[in-house]
């Protein structure tokens, strides 16, 4: 993380009590988290120490995947690291129940049905699709158990599906449209007005697969009106080896390719081991949300990677158990939205600025 980003984020932040569906704001006091090793050490200590008028409370925490992808495992340091920084200071113990959900729907209700069972104060839930799990939190939040959304945006058929108090998540038009910047900064040293990009989305992750590919799009053509822009979904299992499948289809028909974008690293990384494959080291590629192998080719200096945009989920998980504590503790009515920051590029002129090295959750 970038001193100036962990500067931004350690400034106060006032939110008022806005009502549901109001203006967003962005939260209060936002603390800078930070995936070290001591962090689960740290959380554990608080919670030894829980003591005396110190307010004990069980949050459940349902993770959309946590056995094929990593990533998320950033969203559990980041639930930690809140309790750590300020477990003690605000005399509150959360004991979290990490469940993963493994990317199925049934999986994650099942998780949720059983933290309603074992009575946890409040559930944070990182959904596995955007709307299977409206009846069963409507059901609960009326029973006085507060849900706070992170990542996947619900999709409510009516005002009254949304009994969340708020939604914790990244700006996903926005990961794109940063992509498509670090791509305009590469494709105007080519010198020509018509460059073809290739976007990879994931059709099953509906909504936001959509908002990244848009924005990536809109930022390209906006700097290049004849530029072709070729968007293929992976409908396979979405990882490494049926992006590389996908990826050799495509190079078989487009001589040109320019750049390789896509909805998440998996797709891009997959893409680049088939045009290595094939001798096209002409083709320059743009990861998304954050993956150790793309992280040390930038750092080796690989001339195939222009930037990792990086989506990080410690924050994510940061942010999501400061808004539970929030409703649940201080009993306050959050933002439509609780806001992050904005994203990221990870290049090789700038990766030197980052402690890549030492996030446990990149595996």
């Amino acid at each position: 993380m970038k001193k100036v980003l962990a500067l931004l984020l350690a400034a106060a932040m006032t939110v008022g009590l806005v009502a549901c569906g109001s203006k967003e704001a962005a939260p209060d006091e936002t603390k800078t988290p930070a995936a070290t090793e001591e962090t689960a050490d740290k959380a554990d200590e608080a919670n030894d120490t829980a003591t005396g008028d110190v307010q004990n409370y069980k949050i459940g925490v349902s993770i959309m995947e946590l056995t094929a992808y990593t990533w998320y495992q950033g969203v559990i340091d980041g639930c930690k690291q809140w309790m750590a920084d300020n477990g003690a200071a605000d005399k509150v113990n959360f004991e979290f129940d990490f469940e993963d959900s493994r990317s199925d729907v049934q999986t994650m209700l099942t998780n949720v049905e059983n933290m309603i069972s074992a009575k946890c104060d409040g559930i944070i839930l990182f959904p596995a699709d955007a709307s299977s799990a409206i009846p069963t939190m409507k059901e609960a939040v009326a029973n006085g158990t507060p849900f706070i959304i992170g990542d996947y945006a619900q999709e409510a058929a009516s005002p009254d599906d949304v009994v969340w108090s708020t939604f914790v998540g990244h700006d996903m038009k926005a990961l794109g449209a940063k992509a498509g910047e670090e791509a305009v900064k590469y494709l105007d040293t080519l010198g020509k007005d018509d460059p073809v990009c290739l976007f990879i989305t994931r059709p099953t992750s509906g909504q936001v697969s959509s908002d990244r590919f848009n924005g990536f799009k809109e930022t390209v053509l906006a700097a290049y009106p004849k530029a072709k822009i070729v968007e293929e979904g992976d409908t396979g299992a979405g990882n490494r080896d049926s992006a590389q499948t996908l990826m050799e289809n495509v190079l078989q028909r487009e001589a040109t390719i320019d750049v390789v974008c896509g909805h998440n690293d998996a797709e891009v990384v997959g893409a680049y081991n088939a045009a290595v494959a094939q001798g096209r080291k002409e083709i320059k590629f743009i990861g998304i949300a954050g993956d150790i192998d793309v992280l040390g080719w930038l750092a080796d200096g690989n001339e195939m990677w222009l930037a990792e945009v990086l989506q990080d989920p410690v924050v994510l998980g940061y942010q999501a158990t400061d808004a539970m504590y929030k409703v649940l503790v201080l009993k306050e009515e959050l933002p439509e939205k609780y806001d992050l920051p904005e994203p990221e590029a990870i290049t090789k002129d700038n990766i030197k600025d980052y402690d890549w090295q030492n996030w446990g959750w990149l595996g």
